[in-house]
């Protein structure tokens, strides 16, 4: 995004790992903010978009993009982490896009809403219920976010990825008896033989934040190597 000229707020609950990337970002010669912030708090989400508005003048894109996943059969997983997995993958989106949409119509010249939801909205594995639910759920507001405010030119779409590169993928691979080899089966799975890296994700997001998107709104684009192409 600020490689395209954005002026960027980060929000996350890694002060050092939000500093770094405002920081580097900032070597660039573009701009950007790290606002330390939980994003299943409503509060902390109000309180991105205000620093946004205040310090940039307006709102005029916003991304979800944030995920917790607990791998477990239903009958395995627990409340607590059924609950965490709800605030985390879909209550957050729902604060983002309530309070993006609040903010966008009183600037009155509309927006681009993206909410990252996965693969998982359309197929699953036996081991990843709550993921499953929640990345769906993303699906389902993100079409009626779109509808509501198509007049107001507020665009909300959902991005979904495949696998790749990030900490939540090395922590699952961490929890593997043999990550090496999990890793390689994961690679294995898609048409190219390789995970997805974090970049293939942002142009798509980049994509849909543009002018070049304004056509497109209530609807998904999947960033997944071709693997939801497969049959087997």
């Amino acid at each position: 995004m600020s490689a395209e000229g954005a002026a960027v707020v980060a929000v996350g609950r890694n002060a050092d790992r939000g500093y770094e990337i405002v920081e580097s970002i900032a070597a660039t010669g573009s701009t950007a903010v790290f606002v330390r912030g939980d994003v299943t708090v409503e509060a902390d989400i109000v309180r991105a978009i205000e620093v946004c508005r205040t310090e940039f003048g307006s709102l005029d894109i916003m991304h979800n993009n944030a995920a917790f996943l607990v791998t477990a059969e239903v009958h395995e997983t627990t409340s607590e982490d059924w609950d965490r997995s709800l605030r985390t993958n879909l209550s957050s989106v729902f604060w983002g896009c309530k309070h993006a949409v609040l903010a966008m119509r009183e600037q009155g010249h509309g927006g681009s809403i993206i909410n990252t939801a996965s693969v998982a909205a359309f197929t699953s594995t036996a081991d990843t219920a709550a993921y499953t639910a929640t990345k769906s759920g993303v699906m389902g507001l993100t079409r009626s976010v779109a509808l509501a405010y198509a007049a107001e030119g507020i665009r909300c779409n959902a991005l979904c990825p495949g696998d790749f590169e990030s900490p939540m993928l090395d922590a699952f691979l961490a929890t593997q008896s043999d990550p090496d080899t999990a890793r390689r089966d994961f690679e294995a799975v898609y048409p190219t033989k390789r995970i997805l890296k974090p970049g293939d994700v942002a142009n798509a997001a980049v994509f849909l934040a543009s002018d070049e998107a304004v056509g497109v709104n209530g609807t998904s684009l999947v960033v997944d190597d071709g693997l939801l192409a497969k049959t087997y």
